[in-house]
């Protein structure tokens, strides 16, 4: 049984490091701009992707899930990104004016299987 134990403690580790995420590019632009006016801009990427999201890496937070009548839409504070179903390689993102009066960055992550993208998205 200690056998056995120590075998399984040895190839724990090996699992999950064959499950990582790994961030590369994907073709999609590094960063995205945004006149404080707001606006929608659509880029696209060398490849499909899966799924996408909003994070704020300042506070952790990340977007929710939005009704859209062409797919998949993500809110959070004043960014939204929307993509048609699955295996898509366009994604429109779009922005609220701000009227802050100072710049705002929040990143975007594009998943394709165990690979990722992070985009940063800046408004001034």
């Amino acid at each position: 049984m200690r056998k056995l134990s120590l075998l399984f403690a040895l190839l724990l580790p090996m699992l999950f490091s064959s499950c990582e995420f790994e961030e590369i590019d994907l073709g999609f632009p590094k960063t995205v701009n945004f006149t404080k006016d707001g606006g929608e801009i659509i880029i696209s990427g060398e490849t499909t992707f899966t799924h996408a999201n909003i994070h704020n890496f300042k506070t952790g937070d990340q977007g929710k899930i939005q009704e859209s009548e062409t797919g998949e839409a993500f809110i959070y504070d004043w960014l939204k990104i929307e993509y048609s179903d699955f295996n898509n390689s366009e994604l429109t993102i779009s922005a609220q004016p701000n009227k802050t009066g100072k710049s705002r960055e929040l990143h975007i992550e594009i998943y394709s299987g165990p690979d990722y993208q992070t985009i940063k998205v800046v408004q001034e």
